[in-house]
Order: structure tokens, then sequence, then C-alpha cells
């Protein structure tokens, strides 16, 4: 993002993705799929198949979501902050009209309005 080589001194400043948690749950899915692979068990072992992989597609999409600002922000460099532009775009949507309430008009008509 920026021409600078040298990082600041504030290390550990932006967040840095838990590599470990990751390859944790992989080896647990691979381990529990090879486990049904080798134990034989009676019954349907393609809903067990299923289950494991899922569960572990599931943890994966987990670990990502819980780590995506640390994703996000792995290749920017300290002036990163300086660097980025944002641009806010106004909405066009009308302000809706005001309803007056029945306690609104009571008071309208008794002060005469």
């Amino acid at each position: 993002m920026c021409d600078v080589t040298a990082r600041s001194g504030r290390l550990g400043t932006t967040p840095r993705p838990r590599w470990g948690q990751l390859y944790g749950l992989a080896g647990l899915s691979l381990a529990a799929l090879a486990t049904v692979e080798v134990l034989p068990s009676p019954g349907p072992l393609t809903a067990l198949r299923c289950g494991f992989a899922l569960a572990g597609l599931l943890a994966m999409a987990a670990w990502a979501r819980s780590n995506r600002v640390a994703l996000d922000q792995q290749n920017w460099c300290e002036c990163a902050a300086d660097t980025i532009t944002v641009r806010v775009i106004p909405s066009r949507r009308p302000e809706p009209e005001r309803v007056e309430t029945e306690e609104e008009m009571r008071i309208l008509v008794l002060a005469g309005r």
C-alpha cells in the first residue's frame, strides 16, 4: 500500500490472524474423518462423513469470520490510515411526511387552529 519499507515502533497494533486455531480445526476435522473410515461401525457412514465434513467447514468459516479484521489488515503498512480516502454518499431518499397523532390534533383544536 505504501512505499515505506521500515516499520514503525508500534508493533502489535495490527491484529494478527490466529493461524494455530485454523490448523487445529483442520486437523481435528481430518482426524474425525479418518476415524470414521478406520473404525468399523454399523449404520450409514455417509451421513456421519457428511456431518463431520460439514462441521469442519462450519468451524473454519467461523474462524474466518472471527479473524476477518486481522486478515484484512494483514498487508497494511503503518501509514495506511493516512492514505485511505473515505467517500460519503448522501442519501436521496425524501423525508417521510409527519403524521399528527390524535393527542396533537386535540391540542390544535383546543388552541383554535
